[in-house]
């Protein structure tokens, strides 16, 4: 039993097969899904909640990219807050965030788009998903300042002491990718492995992105997230299917579905 807890399943190599990519999950064992609203801007996000509410075990979320976040304004957060915040099978808000690295948008527009975002979770009482690359102190510093305490930080590829912040000083989740299968993942699996509590530990594809060995270079699905949470299980000393059973109810613990 595994939960992909974030998954872009309205990309088109994705949404082309999507009957047959729930049905190789389902048969993997992957039988929870969340896919992820802030994909190509607003589109996405009515993309992702209409296959959401066509598959009982698929929830999503709704957000903006911080790559999209000069397309941010007033008018697109009140789209946000009246079309999608308030859906029941809208279980998270974002991803948001500040991405660093590639400068996609306006750091100013990143850091005003995150702060609504994460005042739009409080306000809704549904967890923040956040995207941080190269941008963990003004990530923290966002936190702090809107008083959000819990969420889920995606992808995890940050540091230590990112990650010993979030489960001290915050009540967060940690979601970890196929990243940790990588030969250059071994820092990221140390922290899998020493840092978060198993009750604090997630696990995703990213789908179609960052597919884990042995699929490496193959494009990415939900059914793959089992090699992920197979690594992580060896490096902790548990068995897989503790593990799974774990970080399923993990997922459903934050994003509020019942177990």
């Amino acid at each position: 039993m595994f939960f992909d807890t974030h998954a872009h399943l309205d990309f088109p190599t994705l949404t082309e097969r999507l009957d047959d990519v729930v049905a190789v999950a389902d048969a993997a064992g992957v039988t929870r899904i969340v896919t992820i609203g802030a994909s190509r801007g607003l589109e996405s996000n009515y993309r992702a909640l209409e296959i959401a509410n066509a598959h009982e075990r698929i929830w999503c979320t709704a957000g903006i990219h911080p790559h999209d976040a000069d397309m941010f304004t007033p008018e697109v957060l009140a789209i946000m807050q009246n079309d999608f915040a308030g859906q029941a099978k809208v279980v998270g808000i974002g991803e948001t965030g500040l991405d660093y690295h590639y400068n996609k948008a306006d750091r100013g527009n990143q850091m005003r788009s995150f702060h609504a975002f994460l005042e739009m979770s409080l306000e809704f009482g549904k967890p923040v998903i956040i995207h941080s690359r190269e941008a963990e102190e003004d990530t923290l510093q966002a936190l702090r300042d809107t008083g959000v305490s819990t969420g889920i930080l995606h992808c995890f590829t940050s540091s230590r002491k990112m990650a010993e912040t979030l489960v001290s000083e915050f009540d967060f989740h940690i979601s970890f990718s196929g990243i940790v299968t990588f030969k250059n993942g071994a820092d990221i699996l140390e922290i899998a492995k020493e840092v978060v509590p198993l009750n604090r530990i997630l696990i995703e594809t990213d789908s179609p992105y960052l597919a884990p060995v042995p699929h490496r270079g193959k494009k990415n699905e939900p059914a793959f997230v089992r090699h992920t949470a197979e690594i992580i299980a060896n490096a902790r000393g548990i068995s897989i299917e503790e593990f799974g059973v774990q970080t399923t109810e993990n997922a459903c613990r934050i994003y509020g579905i019942e177990a």
